[in-house]
């Protein structure tokens, strides 16, 4: 009874050993590697759990972000015996997944730049246990550019225009190239800044002026590049110059409004003129009048003295 016993129990640990040893190879998990998400869009990390045996249950998944700075956060999904935990933002791609389902895909909902990195998935089920990394990389194309000037419209000839192109949303620094109406580049001329927001994408604000601007020359263009050059929006604006109609009432209106100033000054001036002109002939046909009788008396008197002198010379 002994010999028997202990063979039995040498040959129960045996199969246990085998069983533990080959359980790896009862269940498989297919991912693929490297996956480049879109900001802003969904994103399906595909895994499919490949068992050797038909009937497999499993009986837990979790999905998690590899490296975070904080451990606690790591998992992104977390299935064990029918509890779910989820972080939002995160779920199967299998709307109705169950236990019996093999696809154990992670959906992005909502891709941002933060989620890029390294991902595990791992699988226990009841016949094995099988793990996957799965590397992310997330890109941001920039939005269709907006263009505004200043001055805003009714620009008249030969005055300056300051034009604007501003667009959002590239992951990494881009540029804004220029052109006219006929195919010139000026993005010499112009001045670029770019600055990184809160959500880690990037925003550019180009600024170009043009000198004396005329109305044949009305069309500019601003194109948004990525840093690798490529094209990832534009937009076209047009200078809005005052119409010759316009511009020719308001050289009426500036000529009106200079007449209805200056009449009223040329009147003015001209009653200040003729009021000073009459002072100065008052003055001095005062001056004549006072000459004139201040030379009277003396010579009145000296007519007195010539006819005494004849009186007395009749007498003698």
């Amino acid at each position: 009874m002994t010999s028997a016993t202990t063979l039995l129990f040498f040959v129960i640990h045996l199969a246990c050993i085998r069983a533990g040893n080959s359980s790896e190879s009862f269940v498989k998990l297919e991912c693929k590697t490297e996956y480049h998400g879109v900001y802003g869009q969904q994103l399906i990390l595909e895994c499919i759990v490949k068992p050797v045996v038909v009937d497999v249950t499993i009986i837990t998944v979790t999905w998690k972000r590899m490296g975070a700075a904080d451990k606690a956060d790591d998992n992104l999904l977390e299935y064990h015996k029918e509890k779910m935990d989820l972080t939002p933002g995160f779920k199967f791609a299998e709307p109705s997944w169950n236990k019996k389902n093999m696809n154990v895909s992670l959906l992005l909902t909502n891709t941002k730049m933060a989620d890029k990195g390294a991902y595990e998935c791992m699988v226990t089920t009841d016949v094995g246990i099988a793990t996957a990394t799965i590397s992310l990389s997330v890109t941001a194309k920039y939005k269709t550019p907006t263009m505004s000037s200043i001055p805003v419209t009714n620009i008249k000839e030969n005055t300056d225009v300051t034009l604007f192109c501003n667009s959002t949303g590239g992951h990494q620094t881009g540029l804004i190239w220029w052109f006219d109406q006929f195919g010139s580049n000026w993005t010499r001329s112009a001045e670029l800044v770019a600055k990184e927001t809160d959500d880690g994408l990037f925003r550019l604000s180009s600024r170009f002026t043009v000198l004396k601007a005329t109305s044949s020359s009305t069309n500019y263009t601003c194109k948004v590049l990525n840093v690798n050059g490529a094209k990832e929006g534009m937009a076209s604006f047009v200078i809005k110059f005052v119409s010759r109609d316009l511009g020719r009432k308001a050289d009426h209106l500036d000529n009106l409004s200079t007449t209805k100033w200056l009449t009223p000054v040329v009147v003015l001036g001209s009653l200040i003129i003729v009021l000073l002109a009459a002072l100065l002939l008052f003055k001095r046909r005062s001056a004549q009048r006072a000459r004139r009788q201040s030379t009277f008396p003396l010579m009145s008197g000296h007519q007195t003295d010539n006819m005494h002198d004849q009186m007395l010379g009749q007498k003698v």
